[in-house]
């Protein structure tokens, strides 16, 4: 009996996972416009907790706690908005100003191999198929300009919306501290009492997880994204500050991250020298090198406890369905599944 019940268990919980998989690929559209100012106040509880409980135990209310800290980030921010973002904005207009340039560069070396391949004696049958495969490389860049020049354009039209979204979140993170314990208690009142104790101390072990995690990456990601940004100013590639932001974000991704935030300052490099390029790889292993030997594993101790092929595979998954959010969030999303499932089995075997 208990190995039947085991087997039922089992059964309606893939079920239940295959559902709940299949409901938010459906609705992943509408369900990410009202979850994202959520996602974000867990985000900024994540990461404002440890300083709210220090405040606590220097006698200091937790909501005074709370309106001290978002008062020194505001000023931050403030600061960062008068003396960085302007910097940042040039850079974006100047890197949008310049991908036209790009296709010419290419159509530039085009012609020039074109004139090679022309005056050669080679057969030709050999310098059709050569031509070919070359216009149909020059119509791929060609098009991956006009999508960068249509997603970065897309992109700024959504910095208001994102804005707003981000003075949810802060509201959403003040109550999700303010009143922890509240939501904690009617969570609690809401579950069986035979099975409280697994939901503490199983959410407990989510919790911890989560906390080192999401501190840690945005941690690692600051100082990846600085360490970028100084070493593309040594290579001496353009625009260094918006590509060595980009480097440090894309590094939250698993793996695959250090790879995306690379691709665009390569680029950029190559632009002005093959040597340069060169270089800004370079750069960007020794970034990627002191990040996996020194940064990495001195602030996040133990990561999410998950195999590599698990991580890459929850990342390859949440990348299909989800696009780069997915990608972001797939990691920790595959942590809690796993404990879950660590803890169920426990209680029922």
């Amino acid at each position: 009996m208990p190995g039947k019940r085991k087997t039922i268990f089992y059964l309606i919980m893939l079920m239940l996972l295959t559902g709940i998989i299949i409901f938010f690929y459906i609705y992943r559209g509408k369900i990410g416009k009202i979850f994202l100012p959520f996602i974000m106040a867990i985000i900024i509880s994540y990461m404002l907790h440890p300083l709210v409980i220090k405040l606590e135990e220097k006698n200091i209310k937790r909501s005074t706690a709370i309106m001290l800290i978002y008062l020194v980030f505001g000023i931050m921010l403030t600061l960062l908005m008068i003396f960085i973002v302007p910097q940042m904005i040039n850079n974006t207009r100047e890197l949008i100003n310049i991908l036209p340039g790009i296709t010419l560069e290419f159509s530039d070396n085009f012609n020039g191999v074109v004139r090679v391949i022309s005056s050669s004696k080679w057969p030709d049958d050999i310098k059709s198929a050569i031509f070919r495969e070359l216009n149909n490389g020059v119509a791929i860049v060609e098009n991956m300009v006009k999508d960068a020049l249509r997603n970065t354009l897309a992109g700024l039209a959504k910095t208001v919306s994102t804005f707003f979204d981000l003075i949810l979140a802060m509201v959403i993170a003040y109550y999700i501290l303010k009143d922890a314990e509240y939501f904690k208690n009617v969570s609690l009142s809401l579950v069986p009492r035979s099975w409280r104790s697994w939901v503490i101390v199983t959410f407990r072990e989510i919790n911890g997880v989560l906390s080192r995690f999401i501190q840690g990456q945005l941690l690692t990601a600051l100082i990846i994204g600085i360490l970028e940004t100084i070493a593309l100013i040594l290579v001496g590639v353009k625009y260094p500050l918006i590509l060595g932001m980009i480097g440090g974000i894309a590094n939250i991704i698993p793996y695959f991250g250090p790879f995306i935030g690379a691709i665009p300052a390569v680029a950029i490099a190559l632009i002005e020298s093959p040597a340069k390029a060169l270089w800004t790889v370079v750069a960007f292993i020794i970034v990627q090198q002191l990040d996996n030997g020194f940064i990495s594993p001195k602030i996040i101790e133990g990561r999410l406890g998950l195999h590599p092929v698990t991580t890459i595979l929850a990342v390859l998954i949440g990348g299909e369905f989800f696009g780069i959010i997915g990608m972001l969030i797939s990691v920790p999303i595959a942590a809690i599944i796993k404990i879950i499932g660590k803890r169920t089995i426990e209680a029922i075997v």
